[in-house]
């Protein structure tokens, strides 16, 4: 862990001195940096009120995690400050929760990463999360599984003729989680796209996305993630990529042309908009409503972009499959995280845990039979507690269920 040398005794005069003079620059270094960045420079709006701080799904278990108070540190901006800011940072899972309730429309998740990059250049990370970067450096996924099985999914040579096409009009992004943890996820997007005849392939080396690089604050390990999935999809000549991951469609969208500093040349879609697009075309068509109840629960990386309609899109897409849904508890924009944001299982799993049983029964408090989802991590880790609990609830991702309502319902396609 990183700490800070010892304030010298007075007595050494010229030491203090010298101190203070290279904790100035230093100081001067980073707020400038802050106030360059179009996504940071807000930072100086803040009123203290203390929203983002109620908001905040882990400051009821951590009592100092506080985002205001690492906004105040930040805009404090000596070296004691900082290193505070950073040791409360520790024990957050980047959800942007804060971020959707402050008043005054501070990117306050966009700081919290850039206090990351401060972190990572003075060695101050929590040990979990640089486990996590070197893993993703050594295998191209945080889970510590062989870059050789990424691809196990592809069951079916159908699914495989089309995965291994060297051009194509569609590239679709599977993501570490599901190509790991979910692959009947995985599947069924595959599925989906096949009987619709679309003109589709995958990356011939997909890595990761970079998103825990982010988490970490490792900017330029994630820049080159970035430039070589990029490489990857332009080599297959694609219009659209279709992630189904929600950070993967986050990071694509909108951390690469940022990082890379130039727009992308590919159109970046998340499944469910694709989804949506061919439900109003008539591609796709329902053969057959579900009709247990269900409620969803929204991605972090999606419900803070309601903006753009990425918490409607799911809900209407619900109610073209389902006939009984009903909302579980801090929903849509409002949304919990389901406890793994942030790469925060190796950071902290018994605090994860302890969260995602939280949000685990707020779905039960719903008695709905089925929770939807749509993402991989929240299935992974929602459904794993649920076990643990010996909770009745199922756990499907939406594409799973759309499937399955167009072969006549069986959840089980």
């Amino acid at each position: 862990m990183f700490s800070l040398p010892r304030r010298p005794e007075k007595k050494e005069g010229i030491r203090i001195k010298q101190e203070r003079i290279v904790s100035r620059a230093f100081d001067k270094s980073f707020l400038e940096e802050i106030a360059r960045d179009p996504d940071c420079k807000e930072i100086y709006n803040c009123i203290q009120c203390g929203v983002c701080t109620g908001a905040c799904p882990l400051s009821a278990y951590v009592r100092k995690l506080s985002p205001r108070k690492i906004i105040a540190l930040t805009r404090e901006g000596n070296k004691e400050a900082l290193t505070e800011a950073l040791e409360t940072l520790e024990k957050c899972l980047l959800c942007g929760q804060c971020q959707t309730f402050c008043p005054a429309g501070i990117k306050i998740k966009e700081i919290l990463l850039k206090l990351r990059e401060l972190g990572f250049k003075l060695g101050k990370v929590p040990e979990g999360l640089m486990a996590v970067n070197e893993i993703t450096c050594d295998v191209f996924n945080a889970y510590m599984e062989p870059h050789a099985n990424r691809k196990n999914w592809i069951k079916s040579s159908s699914l495989e003729k089309f995965a291994s096409k060297n051009k194509a009009k569609i590239g679709y992004f599977a993501g570490c989680t599901a190509s790991y943890k979910g692959p009947e996820i995985c599947q069924a997007d595959a599925k989906i796209l096949t009987e619709l005849n679309e003109d589709w392939t995958l990356l011939d080396e997909e890595w990761c996305c970079g998103a825990p690089f982010f988490y970490i604050g490792n900017t330029e390990k994630a820049r080159e993630f970035a430039n070589h999935n990029v490489e990857e999809i332009e080599k297959k000549g694609v219009d659209v990529v279709i992630a189904h991951c929600p950070t993967c469609w986050y990071i694509l969208k909108f951390k690469y042309p940022k990082l890379l500093h130039t727009d992308l040349r590919f159109k970046v879609m998340h499944i469910t908009e694709y989804i949506i697009d061919q439900l109003n075309n008539g591609k796709i068509e329902i053969s057959e409503k579900l009709s247990g109840r269900v409620t969803y629960h929204d991605p972090c990386d999606l419900a803070r972009y309601s903006d753009l309609g990425m918490t409607d899109l799911p809900r209407e897409i619900i109610a073209r499959i389902t006939e009984n849904f009903v909302e579980i508890p801090l929903h849509g924009k409002d949304s919990q995280c389901c406890g793994a944001g942030g790469s925060f299982d190796s950071v902290d799993t018994k605090l994860r845990q302890q969260h995602s049983t939280r949000r685990l029964k707020q779905a039960e408090d719903t008695e709905a039979e089925i929770l939807i989802t749509t993402c991989a991590g929240c299935k992974f880790f929602l459904s794993g507690e649920a076990k643990k609990e010996k909770s009745k609830l199922v756990f499907k991702d939406l594409t799973e269920l759309v499937y399955s309502s167009m072969h006549g319902n069986d959840v089980n396609v």
